[in-house]
């Protein structure tokens, strides 16, 4: 039967014989799970195959040490430890009877932080490009005048109340309107944060002229939360021009390469947008004078031409009026011939007429004239009748009806 022992029996003797197994130290690569420092800086480590996590382990690094390592790390890196970060450091490995196996971290190599910093950085960055999404937000082009922002930072962050004094103290005196969408900007529940902001603005992107990430005051740490996939893709699939002020200068995030525009401070991206609408209202006042002084020359030259115009044509009508006139001149002087002429003519009409009308058988016949048909012919003669012919005889009034009973000969005639 195997031999009864207590758990602090056991304890001791795997105590002993890691002891004896691991007597110095080891070089280990692992990832932040998480981070509690309270005095001494208590870690979870994992290491993962792609997304599977394949080992964990706790750490420690005591009090005396962790100030010197901190320093020193955040020194180097710009960040401070914190969830998501790839370490490799120096441990040896511990067990404690009452609270376990554990690693006691001596020191850290802070370039390997920096390596995989930049790594993961690329990585997202290529994956981004893979998926042709890298370039969408900073191929939207940025509104002429930027007045309606919306503002993704902390509430109590100096670098938000830096941004906020710039807009509404600028000299020109332009006036904005912004909304301030509430997240961390540190810290391991920084992205999901920033991420649930980009999602609120995507919502309210009917009212928004711009978006801005402004980052807290301080120093260059926790600047590894903006170098972020989820992020990244956030801004991407926002159709607002997103401008990056997260308060960094020696390196450059994911967030800095996928936004619209990248600014260094909060206050330089206030400058930006204050710069922004200055530039387009003297582009308007530029292009307003231009325009006033180009209707002003093409006012003047349009105006020499109708003078030039007007001139030639008081030139010309005056010398058409002159060839007109003598034209005229003589038409009225061969008028003035001709209407005498068609006077002397009309007068010989006349008297032609009169002529005429005295010849007329109608006027004749009221002068006590009358003829007289024979079979239809106006007889001219006695002889051309026979005595029982049937006459008639056309009066000024009326007719007569008359039978021959006696021809006689004209006297004249027979004296002749």
């Amino acid at each position: 039967m195997p031999e009864i022992l207590s758990l602090f029996e056991l304890n001791q003797l795997i105590n002993s014989v890691i002891d004896t197994a691991f007597p110095r130290t080891f070089l280990v690569t692992a990832e932040i799970a998480s981070c509690d420092v309270k005095n001494h800086c208590y870690l979870a480590l994992i290491d993962k195959d792609n997304d599977t996590v394949r080992a964990e382990m706790k750490a420690v690094i005591w009090a005396g040490r962790f100030n010197v390592i901190s320093t020193m790390f955040r020194n180097a890196t710009g960040i401070e430890f914190s969830k998501g970060i790839k370490i490799l450091f120096e441990a040896s490995v511990d067990f404690h009877v009452r609270y376990g196996l554990k690693l006691n971290i001596v020191n850290i190599d802070p370039s390997y932080t920096i390596g995989e910093m930049a790594v993961r950085r690329k990585e997202i960055l290529e994956r981004l490009t893979k998926e042709g999404i890298k370039a969408r937000n900073r191929e939207l082009q940025f509104p002429p005048v930027p007045q309606r922002i919306g503002i993704i930072s902390s509430a109590t962050a100096a670098g938000y109340e830096d941004l906020m004094a710039h807009l509404t103290g600028n000299s020109y005196g332009y006036k904005f309107t912004t909304k301030l969408y509430d997240a961390l900007m540190q810290g391991d529940r920084a992205e999901p944060s920033i991420v649930a902001a980009l999602n609120e603005c995507m919502r309210d992107a009917s009212h928004l002229d711009v978006v801005v990430i402004v980052r807290g005051g301080g120093g260059q740490a926790d600047l590894h939360c903006f170098d972020s996939y989820e992020i990244a893709r956030a801004i991407t699939s926002l159709q607002i021009p997103v401008i990056s002020g997260i308060g960094h200068e020696r390196d450059v995030t994911v967030v800095d390469e996928v936004s619209n525009i990248r600014a260094k401070t909060p206050t330089a991206v206030a400058g930006l947008i204050i710069t922004r609408i200055k530039d387009f209202e003297d582009r308007v006042d530029s292009l307003t004078y231009s325009l006033v002084q180009g209707v002003s020359r093409l006012t003047s030259d349009e105006r020499e031409k109708i003078s030039f115009q007007l001139k030639t044509l008081e030139s010309r009508a005056g010398k058409n009026l002159l060839d007109n006139s003598h034209s005229l001149s003589f038409f009225i002087k061969g008028l003035r011939y001709s209407l005498k002429l068609i006077e002397s003519q009309r007068q010989m009409l006349q008297a032609k007429e009169s002529n005429v009308n005295h010849l007329d058988p109608v006027n004749v016949l009221k002068r006590g004239y009358s003829i007289t048909y024979h079979n239809g012919k106006a007889l001219k003669s006695a002889s051309d009748a026979e005595v029982g012919d049937c006459l008639q005889t056309v009066l000024h009034k009326g007719r007569l009806i008359s039978t021959v009973k006696k021809t006689l000969q004209n006297r004249r005639k027979d004296n002749e």
